[in-house]
Order: structure tokens, then C-alpha cells, then sequence
């Protein structure tokens, strides 16, 4: 039988089916087949009648034994997108959600109100993968963004990222400046931000063993672990906008579905900031909350 890239696609795509793995199966199944074959998702089907060579067909099998693992595609082909930008990834950086560019949605509508502003100051909580930052700076520019993670490796890839995009960040005139810190440790007190904008670990620690083995497994528990009831990190952004955010500033950030009502909770306790908006995905959950510093 001749291995064509159409068919090399639905096989994997009936197997992974019957594995019982999450979907998108035809996606995974494309992802894996380009990243074997070194040819775009277009190519598969404009190459529809061209044969695999067996060290194709070799390279592919290898790719899947590591799928059969539950390793996620990403980290198998080393890259995914998001806002469309390709971002590199792997073991120890937490693989961009579609669900967060409903935040780059939110702090760009923002940002766009802004604009009498000839530089406007970020600070970023965990910026993993550089994602976040690197999605605002493709739409809008003369940003400054300050991004933060406690992980080495983490920060090894949103320097690749940064790198990766240069041109992007250049031509717009925009800088990302990357800080390895616990939170905002390395912050220097008395810096003022006009966001402080963060896709935090929100998820409770008893539940993380009950995610998606693709997740639970592979994906970087400090970047997922919310401490015991998931909030841990949004008492600290509570604190940190108090501290960080000028009069009028925004924060900005990514939460749990079911967060909604224990982070209204927890920030009504500080007067100085208000809910401004919230923000369902495109599940229409609920996924983002934009508070704002009064003046004092």
C-alpha cells in the first residue's frame, strides 16, 4: 500500500479515535503527519498522491509511539500557535490555550483606548512560553512588557520566542524584557505599570491528577497549580495591583471557569479596585476579569 499524506492522516486519525484520545483528531493527526513528512497542512492535500519514503513512514512511527504515551503534540513537533504566531514549546512550558487569546482580546480592547499614550508599561505573571506578551505586541505598539516566571526552562523558551519574533517586536517598536522571579520578587519596589496582566495557576491541587493525561502527566504542575482551592495566586495579583499599578491602571487576568464568585469574593475586600468587566470564552464560560485602580 502506498502511504500517501491523505491517508497517512485518517489512519491516525481513526487510531487516535479509537484510543480513546481528546479531540481534535484530524488536527493531531495533520500536526503529526507535517512534522514527519517537513510539509505544511496545504501540502497534504496538494501532495495527495505523492508516497511516503520509508524513513518517513520510520520517523512517523516514532512520533507516535510517543503520542501512544499521551505526550501532547506539541511538545512532540516542538511548536504550536496561538494568535498566529508559532511559538516553540516542550517539557517544562505550559502549552498556550485557545482559550487565552479571549485575555489578549480583553487587554487589547484596553490598550486601544490608550493610545494618547506614548509608552505604555506591562508587568506579566508567568509569561511561560512568552505567548502573551508576544500576541499583544503583534497588534499594538510602543509597549514595554516586564514578564516574570520562577522557571528557568520556561524562560529558556520565551527567549527563543522573543528571538524568534524579533522583527515583529522590532518594526512595531516594542520590547519585552524577561525576568526570572518567584511572582514579582525581582521587581524592583516603587515600579509603576499601567497593566499588570497574568494567566496565572488557577487549578486546585487535589485536581490536577484529574486532568487530561496529556496535562496531568506532562505539562509543568507549578504552571497549573493553583494551591488548595486554586485562588492562591489571585490574592497575590490583588496585592501586587495595589502595589504595582498606577492610579487608573488594569488588571488583567485569565481564571477557572467556576472562579468567577470566590475571586469577587476575595477582592472585595481591597476598596481601591474595581470590577470593570468579565469576559466569557468561546465555550461561554466564564475566563477573564479586568479590575481597574482608583485613585486614591
Amino acid at each position: 500500500m502506498l502511504w500517501t499524506p491523505p491517508k497517512l492522516v485518517k489512519w491516525i486519525c481513526d487510531d487516535i479515535k479509537k484510543r480513546g484520545f481528546p479531540p481534535p483528531h484530524r488536527l493531531q493527526a495533520e500536526q503529526l503527519v507535517c512534522h514527519a513528512l517537513n510539509i505544511s497542512r496545504l501540502d497534504i492535500y496538494l501532495q495527495h498522491d505523492k508516497p511516503s519514503s520509508p524513513e518517513e513512514l520510520s520517523f512517523l512511527r516514532e512520533l507516535l509511539k510517543k503520542r501512544y504515551k499521551r505526550e501532547p503534540v506539541a511538545y512532540i513537533t516542538g511548536s504550536c500557535e496561538f494568535w498566529s504566531l508559532n511559538f516553540q514549546v516542550g517539557p517544562g512550558v505550559l502549552i498556550p490555550r485557545h482559550e487565552t487569546e479571549i485575555l489578549i482580546e480583553s487587554a487589547l480592547d484596553y490598550l486601544s483606548n490608550q493610545k494618547e499614550l506614548k509608552e505604555i508599561k506591562i508587568l506579566e505573571l508567568g509569561t511561560g512560553s512568552g505567548a502573551i506578551p508576544l500576541a499583544l505586541c503583534s497588534e499594538r505598539s510602543n509597549l514595554t512588557v516586564v514578564s516574570t516566571d520562577i522557571s528557568k526552562e520556561a524562560l529558556a523558551y520565551a527567549h527563543q520566542n522573543i528571538k524568534k519574533h524579533f522583527n515583529l517586536l522590532e518594526k512595531k517598536d516594542n520590547r519585552i524584557l524577561t525576568v526570572l522571579s518567584d511572582r514579582f520578587s525581582a521587581i524592583k519596589p516603587g515600579s509603576i505599570f499601567d497593566y499588570i496582566i497574568s494567566n496565572p495557576p488557577y487549578i486546585p491541587s487535589r485536581d490536577i491528577d484529574n486532568l487530561q493525561m496529556e496535562v496531568a502527566q506532562w505539562e509543568p504542575r507549578q504552571a497549573l497549580n493553583g494551591g488548595p482551592d486554586g485562588l492562591e495566586f489571585y490574592q497575590y495579583l490583588m496585592n501586587a495591583a495595589v502595589e504595582y499599578l498606577k492610579p487608573d491602571g488594569y488588571l488583567i487576568f485569565e481564571h477557572g471557569f467556576d472562579q468567577v464568585s470566590p475571586i469577587s469574593d476575595l477582592f472585595s475586600s481591597e476598596s481601591i479596585l474595581s470590577l470593570v468587566e468579565k469576559r466569557k470564552d468561546y465555550s461561554k464560560n466564564d475566563r477573564v476579569m479586568v479590575y481597574r485602580k482608583h485613585k486614591k
